[in-house]
């Protein structure tokens, strides 16, 4: 065979790759809209043959310009489904399952199964609700967006979690739409400014602390990364772990 025939062949040249692991890794990715397909793309491209999508709304018009999987004639259709069938074109040999509810509706077992989950959420208390399920049970790759700006935290039991950077301030207005990095959104209008640039980076930064995680090698497990794209920096923070948090 070929060094061109294997569509794998470039990836394999770094330096302790290990596809086998890359491609067993049974992986959860919960939404399906801007970030979820980004990372689904990437996922599907290092090899990964085990995915399962997590998303019950619809696709929108307003989906179109961000959402690399997704065109017009797709508008009204479940996000997850099309997705998953138009993922599937991209290799044959991915098993990509969609699964059409809302986080609240899914068993508690439901979360056992996978060795890596990926969060594509768009507000605050839906990943809350994630990171309460995710945790001692399978390592979770947070990731959120709003303009240019976007965040990643990995978390790892036992290490620090999502909740672990919450106040109570911010239980007291978790009534109002957040975005993904934290930002009141107008309760009128709560949409937020998004920006495909900004998916793909914080995106592939997700998929590469899967790649990281799979390798064994230091991931941003109990930090925090905030991506500024405006002044093109990334800040880490440390995340300690909180003494009453609830999750743990």
């Amino acid at each position: 065979m070929r060094a061109d025939d294997d569509r794998f062949d470039r990836q394999k040249r770094i330096n302790g790759w290990d596809q086998d692991a890359v491609s067993k890794a049974r992986c959860l990715v919960v939404g399906a809209g801007a970030l979820g397909n980004e990372l689904i793309k990437l996922l599907v491209q290092k090899g990964v043959r085990d995915l399962t999508l997590v998303d019950y709304d619809s696709i929108i018009e307003a989906n179109l310009n961000r959402c690399v999987f997704f065109n017009s004639s797709d508008v009204g259709k479940l996000k997850a489904e099309v997705l998953a069938e138009k993922a599937r074109v991209m290799d044959e040999n991915a098993r990509i399952k969609a699964v059409v509810k809302r986080l609240e509706f899914l068993d508690d077992w439901f979360y056992d199964r996978f060795d890596y989950a990926f969060s594509g959420l768009d507000n605050q208390a839906a990943r809350l609700h994630l990171n309460a399920y995710c945790y001692g049970r399978v390592p979770l790759i947070d990731g959120g967006t709003t303009g240019f700006h976007g965040k990643v935290q990995v978390v790892r039991s036992p290490s620090s979690c999502l909740e672990c950077t919450m106040s109570k301030a911010d239980y007291k207005k978790m009534w109002k739409k957040y975005s993904c990095v934290g930002e009141v959104l107008d309760f009128l209008d709560p949409k937020m400014p998004a920006l495909a640039t900004t998916t793909s980076i914080i995106a592939a930064m997700q998929a590469n602390e899967f790649v990281k995680m799979v390798h064994g090698r230091d991931c941003l497990e109990g930090k925090y990364v905030f991506f500024d794209g405006l002044k093109q920096e990334t800040i880490v923070y440390d995340v300690p772990k909180r003494a009453n948090c609830p999750v743990h």
